[in-house]
C-alpha cells in the first residue's frame, strides 16, 4: 500500500510543472528595458513614428501583433490492462499585442541607433 501512496504523491507533484512553456510565451513591453532600441527595430521593422521627448530623451512608437501556438506536448497514460497511450495537451493560440512608446536616453541625434537604450516604456 505504501509504494502506491508514494507513486501517487510523486504523479500529484510533478503534475504543476507543465506550465513553464506557457508561462514564456507571455512577455511584457517592460522586459526590454536596458536593451538597445536597434533590437526592436530588426524584430518589429520601422517605427509607426519617433519623435523628442526632451533634450535627452527620443521616443520609438510601435504597434506589433505576435501570434504563437502552445501546447501539443505528448503525456502518456497508463491501463494496466491495455498498455500505455500517447496523448497530446490541447494547442492553444496566443496573441500578444504590444503597442506604445519605447522611451530612448538619446542625447544627440547623431547617437547611433545601436547605441541608444531603452529606459521606458510609456502606453
Amino acid at each position: 500500500m505504501k509504494p502506491t501512496l508514494a507513486l501517487s504523491a510523486l504523479a500529484l507533484s510533478l503534475g504543476g510543472c507543465t506550465t513553464a512553456t506557457y508561462e514564456a510565451a507571455e512577455m511584457s513591453c517592460s522586459e526590454y528595458i536596458g536593451k538597445p532600441i536597434a533590437s526592436r527595430i530588426a524584430a518589429y521593422g520601422p517605427p509607426t513614428s519617433v519623435y523628442r521627448i526632451n533634450g535627452s530623451q527620443v521616443g520609438y512608437v510601435f504597434k506589433t501583433r505576435t501570434t504563437a501556438y502552445v501546447g501539443g506536448e505528448p503525456y502518456y497514460t497508463v491501463n494496466y490492462l491495455t498498455g500505455a497511450d500517447r496523448h497530446r495537451t490541447p494547442v492553444r493560440r496566443i496573441t500578444r499585442i504590444c503597442h506604445g512608446t519605447y522611451v530612448v536616453h538619446a542625447p544627440s541625434d547623431a547617437m547611433p541607433v545601436s547605441e541608444r537604450v531603452i529606459v521606458g516604456v510609456l502606453p
